[in-house]
């Protein structure tokens, strides 16, 4: 009784960080956009480049650090990436030359692969079936939330300064370092997790991964191209050409996050999604038909069209996340690693994504970029369909909370 009771709290503390982190990495995220454009005038193909450098950053090191970081306690790794993201992102604030603005962005993609990899792989140890389903559904849910919560926000505090979201992004991230410290000694399941390596010698598990995760993996991977996309790209397509406010892009980033969320919260509670090749097949080909109708929307199409829009997308987002984490992680021995790929899936789609399209969008308008999500969506969709037909995967592991 008294382990299950600390496994919750455990639980509750990794949900309660990822909420805390997310909702500060979205809101300076968000708000970099508009600082990059008030205080160096940087055009959409430059600030596309800039939001890139952080996610490419991440991405190198998401693969440097695998090995390292799997001989560290988790929460060691949490604790630094808390206080070395807080310092990049004042000295972003700080910075009047555009060099310094890129280094410290190249440093705060660096500590953010020392979090998410680690959280994902922490909660995910030792779970298959339904309890791993449960863990990646409340995992989810959490960071989605923050990351739907959090631009509306921005976009208020953005409009009277492009620097108190990021100071405030800042605060929070200290606030979740100070919450893993009093976890640790409040909370014994947290104190006692070993690293990954130790973990895996202790268990000695053979691997049983379902093969489907390939497919999952190429369709978040391109969903999240198109992410990048309305997070980046539309925010200045948003500004230049629609005449929209940064506070209402803040209430569209807040109807994709809120339905990402809700989403997430409904496939942890169900499994008619799982192992199954058709679902992630047409979660992409919807993914590609809302980017194409969105394709054909103009300068006066009115706003609740673009909230539908991104509503829906919100809900395949949400589905693409879940069928890559779940069946990436399913059956594997070395979860850390499995999370490793996913994470730079994500962030080689968010570079792709905010760099071509920042390029696309400067010579060609916003509506090509859709045009040009859509088709590349539909890419793993294609190779699929060529190739052999998987047969439906079953779960090898299946064991009941």
């Amino acid at each position: 009784m008294v382990e299950k009771r600390s496994q919750t709290l455990q639980t509750v503390t990794l949900n309660s960080a990822s909420f805390i982190a997310q909702f500060a990495i979205s809101m300076v995220n968000f708000s970099l956009i508009y600082h990059l454009r008030a205080m160096f005038s940087l055009s959409a193909q430059m600030i596309g480049i800039a939001a890139s450098t952080y996610t490419l950053s991440y991405f190198f090191f998401c693969i440097m650090l695998e090995q390292p970081c799997s001989h560290i306690r988790p929460r060691h790794c949490v604790e630094v990436s808390m206080i070395g993201m807080s310092l990049s992102i004042i000295w972003i604030i700080w910075s009047r030359q555009i060099w310094q603005v890129f280094f410290a962005l190249i440093l705060y993609g660096l500590f953010m692969a020392m979090l998410w990899p680690q959280v994902m792989g922490w909660l995910s140890r030792g779970k298959e079936g339904e309890r791993l389903n449960r863990a990646t559904s409340s995992f989810n849910f959490s960071w989605s939330f923050g990351a739907g919560l959090s631009p509306l926000l921005a976009g208020f505090l953005v409009e009277k300064s492009t620097e108190i979201p990021m100071m405030v992004g800042t605060v929070l991230l200290l606030f979740t370092f100070l919450l893993i410290v009093m976890a640790t000694y409040l909370v014994p399941s947290i104190r006692a997790t070993t690293s990954e390596a130790s973990n895996r010698m202790t268990e000695q598990k053979e691997d049983s991964s379902t093969p489907l995760r390939f497919l999952c993996w190429a369709g978040v991977l391109t969903v999240y191209i198109a992410l990048s996309v309305m997070q980046t790209i539309f925010p200045l397509h948003a500004l230049d050409s629609l005449k929209i406010p940064e506070r209402m892009v803040g209430l569209l980033m807040l109807i994709r996050g809120l339905a990402t969320s809700l989403v997430f919260v409904y496939t942890g509670s169900v499994s008619w999604w799982q192992f199954k090749r058709s679902i992630a097949l047409a979660v992409q080909i919807l993914v590609a038909i809302v980017f194409i109708i969105g394709s054909l929307f103009v300068v006066s199409t009115p706003y609740w069209a673009y909230a539908i829009l991104f509503l829906l997308f919100g809900t395949l987002l949400s589905f693409a996340y879940t069928l890559s984490i779940f069946h990436g992680a399913s059956g594997s021995v070395r979860r850390a690693k499995r999370m490793m790929i996913h994470e730079i899936l994500l962030t080689t789609g968010s570079i792709i994504g905010a760099t071509f399209g920042g390029t696309i969008y400067q010579h060609f308008g916003f509506t090509k970029v859709m045009w040009w999500c859509g088709l590349l969506v539909l890419i793993p969709v294609a190779v699929s369909l060529a190739g052999t037909p998987t047969r439906k995967q079953k779960p090898v592991i299946d064991v009941k909370s």
